[in-house]
């Protein structure tokens, strides 16, 4: 389906087509190989022999016309150039000299070009050219991809000023963030290339993953955390860490697949998934076991053997994230791993010395990943729901009801269930099965549809929905059945269901799971919340004091009586959260970090001071 292909160019280089036209008679011959144009050279192969056959060392050879016998030039026409790119698996190999190089390497294992301009070019004629000297094809493999465009979309010039130059790019830009678009790309189709796309690379990808580098070496210093030290099996750790080596392992193995598979952007996404759960829900959700007191330097029988396991569990999985990545950003991963890895005499010399991750198949837990997964999804739900009430996750609540797509998924949530109440920051969940439950609904005539149809008889159906019960209809609307009132059966979609969140509930619905907060704050609860706000408070005085993560402080206060009432009951809290070794009622130091902190009603200041 290619048609007629013009294979001739006027230029002067290019590959010499063998073709011998007689000026006298019309008729031409054609060489078929170098040895046949040495039998019929009758003038100047002594210039050409030794040479390529190119222009002009070839033009000198000049045969017999076979038909009349006249002395005949090479007609001065070259090859197309795709002729040349065609035969580059024989030509550079030796093919014609019966080269053991041809033999081992032909045919290619993998070539890659962009697409629009190499399917009838490149690639056509490698693969015509391996079909004609050996019936196959000249490559195993090809990888090709679109175009790639300015950020508009537009062709990049130089003359309009949209071409971005390699040396700038990589200045502005970070070789690892250019190279993690183009891998995170969809190859079929144009990539419109820029300084805001590999910021977003950069932000939403690259950025998060070393912030949780960065948490690791942090804390791991504080502690004295040693990568070499014995440390639980994985069986013994807890449900948190064996997750995250289960999607780990997952990780490596569908990325191996899908760079073998050659989709690197599926790698790239699913890389990029990963390190969102790793950073949103590992890390944030592990963050208490790494502020346990107590160092890691003692052996495996001192220590708090949990946080070592979350020492141990985090270490795992960035030393293998920097080498799978490696590849795609090799300047990241190394100083990751040099840090790492080499700095502590572990590993190879560089990243790309050691050898690539290879899953571990009795590592990944499916079951575990969809408990998880879905203890991610209604904990989001869960704060939309909170948000929604305009109800800080700060403050405790009572219940959250959840209703889950199938009953199997409802059979995970007792496993679920601890997360999604930690998440949530509520004392209990419960399940249910209909959001008639939690919502109240209001049932309407779609008068288009109904007016025309029933005219006059109009206002009884809207009587009978008035009357009517509205979460049974609304049932039955939501599952695609017809509704009979006052004698009239009505299609679902002759009737509007609106609903609102039942009072005392705020709702999250999406893609059939339901998750409703109750919002009914008790006493009891907006202590707890407010104690929760001051420990926020104080957080930020230490940060904004420049005080060192585990300097330990004493915390003066002065307040109302809702203030007093805070601290005493939630007092051990409050401590071990800000590591306080006292709260003090009272005027704090004149060099004391003091500021005026009001919140929930609550006025009041509060200082800090760093113990010695």
């Amino acid at each position: 389906n290619m048609d007629d292909w013009m294979i001739s160019k006027k230029r002067y280089y290019g590959l010499a087509l063998p073709i011998f036209k007689c000026e006298n008679c019309g008729h031409f011959d054609v060489m078929g190989s170098e040895d046949e144009l040495h039998e019929r050279a009758v003038e100047g192969w002594d210039e050409f022999e030794g040479h390529s056959p190119h222009r002009p060392w070839v033009d000198t050879v000049k045969i017999t016309c076979s038909e009349c016998g006249s002395k005949v030039s090479r007609i001065l026409e070259v090859g197309n150039p795709w002729l040349d790119a065609g035969i580059v698996p024989f030509s550079t190999l030796g093919y014609r000299h019966g080269s053991d190089a041809w033999k081992e390497w032909f045919p290619a294992n993998w070539i890659s070009e962009s697409f629009p301009g190499q399917f009838r070019n490149w690639f056509y004629s490698m693969l015509t050219m391996g079909a004609v000297l050996e019936d196959t094809a000249s490559f195993e493999s090809v990888f090709s991809y679109a175009l790639m465009r300015n950020e508009k979309g537009e062709e990049m010039h130089k003359s309009s000023g949209t071409a971005i130059w390699f040396e700038d790019a990589a200045e502005k830009m970070g070789v690892d963030s250019m190279r993690w678009v183009f891998a995170r790309h969809d190859p079929a189709a144009n990539i419109n290339f820029g300084y805001g796309s590999a910021d977003e690379v950069r932000r939403q990808f690259i950025i998060p993953l070393w912030n949780v580098y960065s948490f690791f070496i942090t804390y791991a210093e504080i502690d004295q955390f040693d990568p070499k030290t014995p440390v639980p099996p994985v069986a013994e750790r807890a449900e948190l860490d064996r997750w995250i080596l289960s999607e780990l392992n997952q990780l490596v193995a569908e990325t191996i697949q899908a760079l073998e598979d050659f989709e690197p952007q599926t790698a790239a996404r699913r890389s990029e998934a990963f390190v969102q759960s790793l950073s949103n829900w590992y890390v944030r959700r592990s963050r208490r076991r790494f502020w346990k007191s107590g160092l890691l330097n003692q052996g495996e029988n001192s220590g708090d053997q949990d946080k070592l396991a979350a020492y141990a569990t985090l270490y795992e999985v960035l030393v293998t994230l920097s080498k799978l990545l490696a590849p795609i950003i090799p300047f990241t991963t190394e100083a990751i791993y040099q840090n790492l890895v080499v700095r502590v005499g572990l590993g190879q010399e560089s990243v790309h010395l050691d050898d690539y991750p290879v899953a571990d198949e009795h590592v990944i837990d499916s079951r575990l990943t969809d408990v998880s997964r879905l203890a991610i999804r209604l904990s989001s739900m869960g704060r939309a729901a909170r948000s929604k009430a305009s109800i800080k996750v700060r403050q405790p609540l009572a219940t959250a009801m959840i209703k889950t797509r199938t009953a199997e998924e409802r059979s995970l949530l007792e496993q679920a269930g601890p997360q999604i109440i930690d998440e949530l920051n509520v004392r209990d969940i419960v399940a249910f099965d209909a959001d008639n439950e939690v919502l109240d609904y209001k049932l309407q005539a779609n008068m288009p549809i109904l007016g025309p149809k029933y005219g006059m008889e109009l206002h009884y159906i809207i009587e009978a929905l008035a009357a009517a019960d509205a979460q049974e209809v609304a049932a039955k609307v939501d599952a695609g059945e017809s509704v009979e009132l006052s004698g009239y059966e009505l299609e679902p979609e002759e009737i509007l269901v609106s609903s609102d969140d039942r009072e005392g509930f705020a709702v999250s619905i999406d893609a059939g799971y339901t998750v409703a907060i109750a919002t009914e704050v008790t006493p009891e609860l907006r202590l707890e919340g407010q104690a929760r706000e001051l420990v926020h408070r104080i957080q930020n005085m230490r940060r904004a004091a420049d005080f060192d993560i585990a300097d330990r402080i004493i915390t003066y206060y002065q307040g109302d009586k809702n203030l007093s009432e805070v601290v005493r009951v939630h007092s051990d809290y409050i401590r071990q959260e800000t590591l306080s070794d006292e709260l003090l009622e009272g005027t704090a130091p004149s060099d004391a970090h003091s500021e005026d902190q009001n919140f929930d009603g609550i006025e009041s200041t509060v200082a800090l001071v760093r113990k010695a």
